[in-house]
């Protein structure tokens, strides 16, 4: 299924290399025949990170469309969206 990535900003190494210390981004688009969807995109750590200080502040933790892979890189996206991809798009 051809498909395109919209990151959220232009970015070149040394941003990659700060979103993977981070271990998040969101806002990645992506859009393919028929469909956009916006993912947020965490590594395991920030994840449970982030769930842990949301549930203690507001009780809950929600998040759409959102894709974990092992580290927050430009390759790791890419492989994780084009497995998505495959199954198009359907049940990921």
């Amino acid at each position: 299924m051809d498909y395109r990535i919209e990151w959220p900003a232009p970015m070149d190494e040394p941003d990659w290399a700060i979103q993977e210390m981070k271990g998040w981004i969101g806002d990645v688009t992506v859009v393919w025949d028929g469909g956009t969807r916006v993912f947020e995109i965490y590594d395991p750590v920030r994840l449970a990170q982030t769930v842990a200080l949301e549930i203690e502040q507001i009780g809950r933790f929600t998040a759409k469309n959102l894709l974990v892979v092992p580290s927050v890189t430009r390759e790791n996206i890419e492989t994780a969206i084009s497995a998505i991809a495959d199954r198009g798009f359907r049940a990921y």
